[in-house]
């Protein structure tokens, strides 16, 4: 059996620029992993995946990604999963995506890499837009849904999460995209530019705006950071709030008494 670190990520930033023909949304985002895990077992066995919180298999994320393998290489994979959930669900932290990629790569190397970084990357955006990009970790930008991902220099940076328990839908969130979420003529030099020197006041996530009009409960979790003298941002499509900086006594004991989950984390560059 073998045991691996699936970490969470923030979006330090996410842009929309447009509609796709696809249905989905052009994005531009800054993707940063950060040191919140899920344990992943593996081992030999029948092909199955199952998690602490009793995700049903046909809907997890490293199931769907299994059985695509298999196609791929043409026979059946022998391997059993198991997932112990330490990163809150629906909170914007990608877990289940962090889970099927690392476990694709995983496998992969255990079978001798039969399949090529370009053919993991085909497997993975096609059961999640953000997985391709845990396939590298770190610091990434992410274009197109999300999926075409270019590595940058990685950052360092102390980060504290607040989870308000809440689970997010993320197709709920797009549902509300409309042309004024937009940003066209985005300078995304720029942006990557203020983020490798430390500046972050550039930083935005309009579909996180979105989330917290659908949801007050993360509107009180961000309120509640910027009154406290810090620089709230949201995760992908919430529900998770982060600031960049250690967490006052004054942040613990807030969260404690509002029943909120909090998070001390750092950056993650050991995918």
């Amino acid at each position: 059996m073998i045991k691996l670190l699936s970490p969470a990520k923030v979006n330090l930033g996410l842009w929309l620029l447009g509609k796709r023909d696809d249905g989905y949304h052009e994005i531009f985002t800054i993707y940063h992993t950060v040191s919140l895990f899920d344990e992943v077992f593996i081992k030999e066995g029948p092909l199955k995946v199952e998690t602490s919180n009793n995700i049903p298999q046909e809907e997890n994320l490293v199931y769907k990604a299994l059985r695509l393998m298999e196609r791929r290489l043409g026979k059946e994979l022998e391997f059993s999963v198991y997932i112990h959930k330490n990163i809150p669900q629906g909170a914007g932290l990608g877990g289940g995506s962090s889970n099927c990629a690392l476990v694709l790569k995983a496998i992969n190397s255990l079978l001798g890499e039969p399949l090529s970084i370009e053919e993991l990357k085909e497997i993975a955006q096609s059961v999640s837009s953000d997985a391709v990009f845990f396939l590298y970790g770190g610091t990434a930008v992410g274009r197109g849904r999300g999926e075409a991902v270019e590595p940058i220099r990685h950052v360092d940076l102390k980060i504290t999460l607040i989870y308000p328990n809440l689970q997010v839908s993320t197709r709920r969130v797009y549902s509300m995209v409309s042309h004024t979420s937009l940003t066209p003529n985005l300078d995304s030099d720029k942006i990557i530019q203020s983020v490798l020197e430390g500046r972050f006041e550039v930083l935005e996530n309009r579909l996180g705006e979105l989330a917290m009009e659908l949801f007050p409960e993360m509107r009180e979790v961000y309120r509640f950071v910027e009154y406290l003298g810090y620089r709230p941002m949201i995760s992908g499509s919430g529900s998770c709030i982060f600031y960049i900086g250690e967490a006052s006594q004054e942040v613990k004991k807030g969260a404690l008494l509002r029943g909120w989950k909090l998070y001390q984390v750092r950056s993650y560059d050991g995918v």
